[in-house]
């Protein structure tokens, strides 16, 4: 099932020319990922068998599903922790404000809720997941 999804998402970032997102210019993108921008996180958001660039124009395409497949195994489902989780993303994609205290992905013009903005859409998953990383990470 994997290796068709796969072979579906390449099919689709081939066949669509729309451009999202694949500069620099995304707000706030996080500490961490920031730093993962200049190539220190080779394996990031990294499918198989196609390219990191490929990898992440198809999930910056596609994360609304990617999110919703996760959204639906978690609630229906019952799986919890692990890819099923938003732990990852929060943890790279906040960012820490001149006091050292994390900026929730959720606040205004940060990462999350600047695109959601931009697109018109709610985030209603950070009614239940957690929008700072844990204390213990």
């Amino acid at each position: 099932m994997k290796h068709l999804l796969t072979i579906f998402l390449i099919a689709i970032s081939v066949s669509m020319s729309v451009q999202i997102h694949a500069d620099n210019r995304i707000p706030n993108l996080g500490d961490k990922a920031n730093k993962c921008k200049d190539d220190e996180c080779k394996e990031v958001h990294k499918l198989p068998n196609i390219s990191r660039t490929q990898s992440l124009v198809i999930q910056r395409k596609m994360h609304p599903e990617f999110l919703l497949h996760k959204r639906d195994r978690t609630l229906r489902q019952g799986v919890r922790g692990g890819r099923a989780s938003l732990a990852k993303c929060v943890n790279c994609h906040t960012s820490v404000d001149k006091n050292g205290e994390y900026i929730p992905v959720n606040a205004p013009q940060q990462f999350c809720s600047t695109c959601h903005k931009q697109v018109g859409t709610s985030m209603d998953c950070f009614s239940c997941h957690r929008t700072t990383p844990a204390e213990d990470m």
